[in-house]
């Protein structure tokens, strides 16, 4: 074999390697975050839907007695099939189907038990995104060495290593159909191949519906290629096929199942305010530039409470899209750098139309494998492979500070929904206490999930009060812990003290506690020991209250 021929299977292993090199390691070690693992959990955590002086109701399925069969409900996974052996999930969210979470429900018992095996099954898709990047930008016309660099510029990213150690599956399977189908549609479309990218493109959107925000503008760029165009009939059979298919099954759910109030695909979308929510789209686009340039804006300050100024990602972000836009002005731009801007804009545009915040990133996370061919595709043009050199290694540098950035940030947690040390201590002093049928109660909405990921076998799962200690009317807090503490035993209540920027505006950790310590002398209870556990920076995370007994 020549050794041309074994130069892209070599470069592939070795992006493999550095992947594996970063994300494997810990994967299992990192705190529990709600809505990663809750989809994988064995069955639905217990949820209070509200408590007040009517009484206490629980969300669907502990509602009934028999909790067998279809349950919709408003925690994740809202739509679910309650089996014998455990419960098998049919829709994450409204438009985020469980097809991404069962490749980790697939693969995790191969990887290792538990939280382990999930996260690294994560890891796995990881590793075939970094393959699709160097596939599209071979494909997009880049030289071996460039799609490498892209590649490799994937692999460092600290949004990918960052969600390459979580169970969000659905969200990194999006990513890699998304990929999937630009790959297929970046040759000429055969019959076969417009087959193969109609069922692609359906399950990117089946893994996550907003991916199509990403994937369709810069698909539909390149199925109007002159050098890609066949007529009309092929691109058709895929976008009908890719659309076809999830709206039949949407449809399909909602005929046949009755869905928890507003957990429908489309039960937020706010038809009525789109035309004001598009006056954020420049600033959403800012946030995702400065996203895709420098992950670290957003994950630094949620990791370890660091200061990060947006502002250097997202000056290097938007000069690459203006690049882009310059040379696709000029027509001397490569297709990698034309599908980025169709994806941004878009992008910017719809994550406008879905949030009206600008804070709200997530859209901006797909962008990031077409941000590096942008990056890539200029180098290309150079005409002095010396500078190129040093362009590409001066790039691939900063990407590796911001990724050690990241993991040195890792070893100093300050958030307690982040911190596994914390969140590990916790789970071993309640079972050596060995906590009854409803002597357990968390009080946000980060604790659901993570007594049960890391104490599986526990036969009494918490009682999650976070529905009901909504932030809001302190008389309405109170009146809610009076009912928990009359209707369960109660015995240890577990609360954040660390900050964490996803908590939502309707949490205030600081009130509940407030509000538990005013109700107490009332019900003939009292605080009879706290238990703090510190993150990795040593900074307070996590609390338990052990309760006196119920009179």
């Amino acid at each position: 074999m020549k050794p041309s021929r074994l130069a892209a299977p070599a470069l592939l292993v070795g992006l493999a390697a550095v992947h594996l090199a970063l994300a494997w390691p810990g994967a299992g070690e990192r705190g529990v975050i709600a809505e990663e693992i809750t989809p994988y959990l064995p069955r639905h955590p217990v949820v209070l839907a509200s408590a007040d002086g009517s009484g206490v109701r629980l969300l669907p399925p502990h509602d009934r007695p028999d909790r067998r069969g279809w349950v919709s409900t408003a925690q994740w996974p809202n739509l679910a099939y309650v089996g014998d052996a455990r419960t098998w999930p049919v829709l994450i969210k409204g438009h985020q189907s469980a097809l991404g979470t069962y490749a980790g429900l697939a693969l995790a018992p191969a990887l290792g038990d538990g939280l382990a095996g999930v996260r690294r099954s994560s890891v796995v898709l990881g590793l075939a995104l970094i393959g699709l990047v160097f596939a599209l930008g071979r494909r997009l016309g880049l030289g071996l060495a460039l799609a490498g660099a892209a590649a490799l510029a994937c692999a460092l990213s600290p949004g990918l290593l960052f969600f390459a150690r979580t169970g969000y599956g659905f969200e990194l399977a999006s990513r890699v159909a998304m990929l999937a189908a630009l790959v297929l549609a970046a040759r000429r479309l055969t019959r076969a191949r417009s087959l193969a990218l109609g069922l692609v493109l359906a399950a990117a959107i089946l893994c996550r519906a907003t991916i199509a925000a990403t994937l369709l503008p810069a698909l539909l760029l390149l199925l109007v290629h002159p050098d890609r165009r066949t007529g009309l009939r092929r691109p058709a059979l895929a976008l009908g096929l890719g659309a076809a298919i999830p709206l039949l099954f949407a449809l399909a759910v909602q005929l046949a199942l009755p869905l928890h109030a507003g957990t429908a695909p489309a039960a937020k979308l706010p038809l009525a305010d789109l035309a004001h929510r598009t006056a954020t789209a420049p600033a959403t686009l800012a946030a995702q530039l400065a996203w895709v340039a420098d992950p670290d804006t957003v994950l630094l300050p949620l990791v370890a409470d660091l200061p990060r100024s947006p502002l250097p990602g997202l000056v290097f972000g938007t000069a690459v899209l203006a690049l882009a836009l310059g040379r696709w002005w000029r027509a001397r731009a490569g297709d990698g750098e034309c599908l980025f801007v169709a994806a941004a804009l878009g992008n910017a545009l719809f994550g406008a139309w879905l949030y009206g915040d600008p804070q709200q990133f997530q859209l901006g996370m797909a962008l990031e494998p077409l941000f590096v061919l942008a990056v890539a595709h200029p180098l290309q043009s150079l005409r002095s492979p010396r500078l190129a050199a040093l362009a590409v290694t001066a790039l691939l540098s900063l990407r590796a500070w911001q990724c050690a950035a990241l993991l040195s940030a890792e070893q100093a947690v300050t958030n307690p929904m982040l911190s596994g040390a914390a969140q590990r201590q916790l789970t071993a002093t309640l079972a050596a206490r060995h906590p009854g049928e409803g002597d357990v109660v968390t009080t946000t909405y980060n604790h659901v999930g993570m007594l049960e990921a890391w104490a599986p076998q526990s036969p009494h799962p918490p009682i999650h009060a976070y529905r009901a200690l909504r932030r809001g009317d302190g008389a309405a807090t109170i009146s809610a812990w009076r009912e928990i503490l009359r209707t369960y035993p109660a015995r240890f209540v577990v609360l954040s003290t660390g900050p964490n920027l996803f908590d939502g505006p309707f949490t205030d950790n600081a009130a509940t506690e407030r509000a538990l310590v005013s109700v107490l002398p009332a019900t003939g209870r009292s605080i009879i020991a706290r238990h703090d556990f510190p993150c990795e920076s040593g900074r307070p995370c996590l609390a338990l209250l052990e309760l006196s007994p119920r009179p």
